[in-house]
């Protein structure tokens, strides 16, 4: 061979069409897995690298995805799309990631910074408020998915944990425990997503009998913990917390040192999120996980689906989350008695 090879060359490398070569580069999924190795393995021998302009130019894609999140240090995000860039990866797709900071002006002005770049998708997870006139800032012949902060009426296909059951059996499990002054801890109900957590955790709670404790801590880390702190030095404080996402968790943490507050023996916490820096605790904390890889999966075969143009059987998926026992949940007589004794 002379000069650069071609894709002919790799095809006939490889022992397969040209269309098959073409299908494995441009990420086309129905290509049998045997079929995409030998085509993957004829480019590495023959150290082939695709024209990306020119492809683009020729097909109107450009095969990059745009990521739009609230904020890359929520360790829940940054795990999301750590999943999606791999799953992107896989179909040939690089991905471009933004951050809005819960600002709906930010968000608007890098949507329209993706559509400039002229991505083939967007999958969004909605600032605050950000969610109104989505698709009039998105446009609707972008495919376009919503994650975790989505709403019954999204026109566009969405993925999240179903929040409104976590949130049900995570407060059933403290009630279990013995426990009746339970209060969520919670950033804002105009999030979709806090605001089913809330529906949740107060529903558990008329079942029970017992009054709902919904406290609004504010949407940062430090603003948690300065409302948490006030609610740990409460005269009649709660015997169990149940937080509504990680900021507000690691903002009860922070509160919970600073206050000295004994924790299980005083107050039990459970989280919703669930990372491995809440196993490494003393003590380790219980915690809602969300089935972080199940709504990357999700996400993706939604995205896939409408970049292929092929027929989307569920367009709406709601996923089950799990329920992680661990060392700062006990019975609230156990709880009684260690505070007694001490």
């Amino acid at each position: 061979m002379h000069g650069k090879p071609t894709m002919n060359e790799v095809a006939l490398e490889a022992g397969v069409s040209l269309g098959t070569v073409s299908k494995v580069l441009n990420g086309n999924v129905t290509v049998a897995e045997q079929l995409r190795e030998r085509v993957l393995a004829a480019c590495r021998k023959l150290n082939y690298q695709r024209n990306q302009i020119a492809a683009s130019l020729r097909s109107r894609q450009t095969h990059t995805i745009g990521i739009i999140i609230p904020d890359i240090l929520n360790t829940f995000y940054a795990a999301l799309v750590e999943k999606l860039e791999n799953l992107a990866s896989s179909g040939g797709y690089t991905v471009i990631i933004v951050t809005t900071g819960e600002n709906a002006e930010r968000a608007h002005a890098r949507i329209d910074l993706l559509r400039e770049r002229q991505v083939d998708g967007m999958i969004v997870i909605p600032a605050l408020d950000g969610s109104r006139n989505l698709e009039s800032v998105v446009g609707s012949n972008m495919p376009c998915v919503i994650v975790d902060r989505v709403s019954a009426d999204d026109s566009y296909p969405s993925v999240a944990t179903d929040n409104v059951d976590a949130a049900y059996q995570g407060t059933k499990y403290l009630l279990s425990l013995g426990h009746r002054h339970i209060a969520l801890a919670a950033n804002s109900p105009r999030l979709w997503n806090t605001h089913e957590r809330i529906a949740g955790f107060e529903q558990a709670m008329r079942d029970a009998n017992a009054k709902a404790d919904v406290r609004i801590v504010g949407m940062t880390v430090e603003e948690a913990q300065v409302s948490l702190a006030s609610l740990f030095r409460e005269a009649e404080r709660p015997t169990a917390l149940f937080t509504a996402n990680n900021l507000v968790t690691l903002g009860a943490i922070r509160a919970q040192l600073e206050c000295r507050l004994n924790i299980p023996g005083e107050m039990s916490l459970l989280a919703f999120d669930d990372f491995e820096w809440l196993k490494f605790l003393q003590p380790s904390v219980s915690a809602i996980q969300q089935p972080v890889d199940q709504i990357a999966v999700e996400a993706w075969r939604l995205m896939f689906g409408q970049l292929s143009k092929r027929p989307i059987a569920t367009r709406h998926v709601r996923a089950g989350a799990q329920l992680m026992i661990r060392q700062s949940t006990v019975a609230r007589a156990a709880a009684i008695r260690k505070v007694g004794s001490a």
